[in-house]
């Protein structure tokens, strides 16, 4: 589609040689391009074979976004100078030859091989990554990910991760073109205009990425908008490059070893902890940007032809299907054994991802590039990338099944096999739980076993609860209903369970290690008429600490605001017991440093002894449950590759079980008053701990229990809660 904005007054005026000058140099071929577009792919290589040394190495990304910039600026510049109109649908046709059929192929190939070498749960979240990337809408799904605490906690990385770059770039390719064109068709002078274009969006967007690196994280990775000055800082060198072809040999030379030393620099001292991209990303970016406008000069400067040696120009001309290969190379034998590969496994892994990169541009890459197969006629490659995309969509789609909830084998609504009661099938496996008299106070470590019995060695049942590969989505019904607290959220919606207009109010309160109780709770307010309210954020422990978030590189200032605004409500709420528990992964700060609480036990007894006396300041009675064991491995990984023999899947009890959280935890609930619930010996009743009881499958991911085991807890939880409240009733006052 074309369009003819050359009629406009002054438009064409605006060809002067030393405009056309600067359009052939930004548009014309480079092998020094091809050469820094080699050291970016290096880069990313070493960071992700894991050699020592390269923990920034996913700044190649960085400096290729730059490249991106220039070149397509640079051609859309040219156009609109020479023809005094710029064609979407031409401009889009190149992009699809150029992109799409590597990136097809890769998608494809990796679908099937996921879903051959992987297991069926992983395989369905990567098909979901594969329908994103069909549509360029990788970086976002990746970005959602990484915010949902869930998500993020329980899979592999996926092997289409990497795939989040190309979704910037398309972005970019979709929004760029026809910005430019309406700002050229409004304006005569086409450079000034598009200089200033293209320096707003530098600024806007960079202050983007400063705020939201603070603030949110894994958006300022992956979206565009944050993305967009590091491809704007690219465009502004193509349409400053007449000026920039006159700088001096001597300034040109330095320009380009300065540049490069800062891209290596970058590679080796930013780590993946580093926030990023924000003041980070100055230096690789500032660095691509001085390799690209000193070589502008013509003629090259010694340092611009050193990276126009031939094996570095054919690194980078196969770059783009390198990139494409090396990670799912590297990740499926990962995921498909279990085991961490070596460093010489994983460099082999690259190499043999050359290979197929060097196969994939020339059988795949260049023939469709120049139109041996497709032609070069716009509207028939549009078509045909159209088709390619509705392939590999249909295929990501089929791969991704429809699923099926998990927990609906607690309904009965599952192939028709009946209403499951989970409390016998545990009862068979480990024997009905303790009772206590009338009256009596429960033993504040209810039993835990000094002697362990082993752990037996025997097959996954055919029939495990739930099914391993629906194993990941036994949730429990406050995540469908949204009531579990996100990362961003600074207050929990309004979310009450049992009986809304009981005269007994019930409180949970913690982080996802609290809300995994949930299911045998909600059960028991039921059977008793209490109104159960909910109180659950991801990653916040109920203990006055400063929380460091890794996934969003900083302090969790969201946690705190949310813990006050809890500890206001529960007041407000009157609530006749509060229910806290808290995992014992958590990450502090303190005095600025980082430290799991497990490290620093004293302060976490201070902290959650904090947090239980404003509770008890509000006369509501308290129970602390202690955290669950924690198994060494993903439990659900780990069955999938020793289906033959689940005792391979267990973990040590002397790993599992924080022995010295949970007698602090006693201590501070003794001193405030509190009742402390030991779930040790429900869960892990031999040595080592097991991942399935009876055929009752424990753990969902590596630290939350499933659902359904969950509540064939109910009746060993009944005991332990009712009691507290008949005390609490029978107490004067």
């Amino acid at each position: 589609m074309a369009h003819p904005i050359g009629e406009q007054r002054g438009f064409r005026s605006q060809a002067s040689p030393a405009s056309a000058a600067e359009a052939s140099r930004a548009d014309r071929f480079r092998p020094d391009l091809e050469g820094l577009r080699a050291v970016a792919v290096i880069l990313v290589l070493l960071y992700h074979a894991r050699v020592p040394g390269f923990g920034g190495g996913y700044v190649g990304v960085d400096v290729f976004f730059v490249l991106s910039g220039y070149l397509i600026t640079g051609l859309i510049v040219r156009e609109l100078r020479e023809t005094g109109s710029l064609s979407l649908e031409a401009f889009y046709a190149r992009r699809a030859r150029r992109l799409l059929p590597a990136a097809a192929l890769v998608l494809l190939v990796t679908l099937v091989a996921t879903a051959i070498l992987t297991p069926s749960f992983f395989a369905q979240s990567v098909a979901a990554d594969g329908l994103a990337a069909a549509l360029y809408a990788s970086n976002v799904r990746f970005a959602l990910q990484a915010t949902d605490y869930l998500a993020a906690a329980e899979l592999d990385p996926s092997p289409l991760l990497h795939y989040w770059s190309l979704g910037v770039e398309e972005q970019f390719y979709l929004l760029w073109p026809t910005l430019l064109l309406l700002v050229a068709r409004r304006t005569r002078s086409i450079g000034g205009a598009l200089t200033a274009t293209s320096a707003f969006v530098f600024f806007a967007s960079f202050g983007l990425s400063i705020v939201l690196t603070e603030v949110a994280a894994p958006w300022a990775f992956f979206s565009l908008p944050a993305r967009a000055w590091e491809l704007a800082l690219g465009a502004l060198i193509a349409l400053q490059s007449t000026r920039l072809a006159r700088l001096p040999q001597h300034i040109a030379s330095g320009a380009v070893m300065a540049g490069l030393a800062l891209v290596a620099a970058s590679a080796l001292v930013i780590e993946p902890s580093t926030p990023f991209p924000g003041s980070a990303a100055i230096l690789p970016v500032g660095g691509g940007a001085l390799v690209i406008l000193a070589g502008i000069r013509q003629p090259a400067s010694l340092p611009s032809r050193l990276l126009a040696i031939r094996p570095a120009r054919y690194i980078g001309r196969i770059s783009y299907s390198l990139y494409l290969w090396h990670w799912p190379f590297i990740i499926l034998p990962t995921v498909a054994t279990g085991l961490t590969l070596s460093a010489p496994t994983r460099i082999g892994l690259v190499f043999l991802a050359v290979v197929a990169a060097a196969a994939s541009q020339r059988w795949v890459e260049e023939p469709i590039r120049h139109g041996r197969w497709v032609g070069l006629r716009p509207a028939r490659s549009l078509a045909a990338a159209g088709a390619l995309t509705l392939v590999v969509a249909t295929v990501a789609t089929a791969f991704g099944g429809t699923g099926s909830r998990a927990d609906s084998w607690l309904d009965g609504d599952m192939d028709g096999a009946g209403a499951v009661d989970v409390e016998t099938e545990l009862e068979a496996a480990l024997g009905p739980p303790a009772t206590h008299p009338a009256g009596a106070t429960p033993s504040p470590n209810i039993g835990r076993p000094v002697v362990y019995p082993p752990l037996e060695s025997r097959p996954l049942p055919l029939n495990l609860l739930p099914p391993l590969d629906l194993a990941p989505d036994s949730l429990g019904r406050i995540f469908d209903d949204g009531c579990f607290a996100n990362s961003s959220a600074t207050e929990s919606p309004e979310c009450a369970y049992g009986d809304p207009d009981g005269e007994t109010t019930v409180v949970l309160f913690g982080d996802s290690h609290a809300a995994h109780w949930f299911p045998p709770l909600e059960t028991i307010a039921g059977n008793h008429g209490w109104r159960l309210v909910i109180m659950t954020k991801a990653n916040c422990p109920a203990a006055d600490i400063r929380v460091h978030w890794e996934d969003l590189k900083r302090r969790y200032q969201e946690c705190d605001t949310w813990r006050e605004w809890a500890l206001e409500r529960i007041a407000a709420e009157g609530a006749d017991l509060v229910i806290v528990s808290n995992s014992r992964a958590v990450q502090m700060t303190l005095d600025g440093i980082v430290a799991p609480t497990m490290e620093r036990p004293d302060e976490w007894e201070a902290a959650l002894g904090r947090i239980l006396g404003r509770i008890r300041d509000t006369d509501a009675a308290i129970a602390l449950i202690g955290d669950t064991p924690r198994p060494a491995t993903n439990p659900v990984k780990c069955l999938w590759r020793h289906r033959d023999n689940i005792s391979a899947c267990g973990t040590p009890v002397a790993s599992a079980i924080a022995a010295r959280r949970l007698d602090s935890e006693r201590s501070v609930a003794n001193a405030i008053g509190a009742t402390f619930i030991d779930p040790t010996p429900w869960i892990c009743p031999t040595d080592p701990c097991p991942a399935v009881i009876g055929r009752l499958l424990i753990y969902r991911d590596a630290a939350h229990m499933t659902a359904i085991f969950a509540a064939a807890l109910t009746g060993r939880l009944e005991r332990e809660l009712v009691p507290i409240l008949s005390r609490a009733a029978a107490q004067p006052g």
